[in-house]
């Protein structure tokens, strides 16, 4: 070879990114952005992606495609915006179980605290820090926003619906850890709610068996399915898919194409 490469750090096409660091939490976060088609006339609509270091990617790839496409007349454009965190890692464990997982029990121990339960001081930071510096870029369609969420994100995701849900619109949620704390989470579950959120769950077919064989007792599918059933009785447009032969690993991939052509039916203009 007679050139010798110049190798240098590879880049998303249409991506941007900043960090910011959260008086709510105490903690800095890589954000990730990409705007996909022309602003509509009320501002772009918004998908937020939880573990974004990991989901990031392939949401952007799969958003390119589908979602402004001259070849199927889609017209749907959305920001995107991943939500992660600046170490290097494509998951931070400690962090995101910080962030992801609901106030514990006044009788927690200490030893607990410092590992998770903080869901309301990372809704802190995307109500006022994040809804800020994305304000403060680009023009926000502040009532047409989703999130998407695997396993603790989704845990999140269903936090967020419970004590807050007109924070997204659409709830786009994979694998949700419903068995943490012996199903902390729906300590929270409301009466009802809000007409016109739109709700996704969905499951790995081998959840806990060929990845994670500890995952068996904690019923990732069924208390999902039972969690459809009971969010359909509140009122709420919700619907459950179950992958085959996806495990607790790869369902988040299985589920992200489902997801933006949902998203791509809700924005079509």
């Amino acid at each position: 070879m007679s050139i010798r490469p110049n190798w240098q750090a590879a880049t998303l096409l249409q991506a941007e990114e900043t960090h910011i660091r959260s008086e709510h939490t105490g903690r800095s976060y890589r954000i990730q952005t990409a705007a996909i088609g022309d602003p509509p006339p009320q501002g772009y609509p918004v998908l937020h992606i939880l573990d974004g270091d990991a989901f990031f990617p392939a949401a952007l790839s799969m958003a390119q495609s589908l979602l402004i496409n001259p070849m199927t007349r889609s017209r749907a454009a959305c920001l995107i915006v991943s939500i992660g965190y600046p170490n290097g890692e494509v998951r931070d464990l400690t962090q995101r179980a910080l962030d992801y997982t609901p106030p514990l029990p006044d009788s927690a121990p200490e030893s607990e605290r410092k590992q998770y339960g903080q869901a309301d001081r990372f809704s802190r930071f995307i109500d006022d820090e994040l809804s800020a510096l994305l304000n403060s870029k680009y023009r926000i369609d502040t009532q047409n926003q989703a999130v998407f969420g695997h396993s603790f994100g989704a845990l999140y995701g269903l936090y967020s619906l419970f004590t807050r849900p007109e924070r997204f619109r659409h709830y786009l949620l994979v694998s949700p850890s419903i068995w943490w704390q012996d199903r902390r989470v729906l300590d929270w579950l409301p009466d009802t709610l809000p007409q016109g959120i739109g709700i996704r769950l969905g499951a790995g077919e081998h959840e806990g068996r060929n990845n994670r064989p500890d995952q068996t007792s904690r019923g990732m599918v069924a208390q999902a399915k039972i969690l459809a059933g009971t969010l359909h009785h509140l009122g709420a447009d919700v619907r459950f898919t179950l992958y085959p032969n996806a495990n607790h690993g790869n369902a988040p991939f299985y589920a992200l194409t489902d997801c933006i052509e949902y998203l791509r039916s809700a924005w079509q203009r």
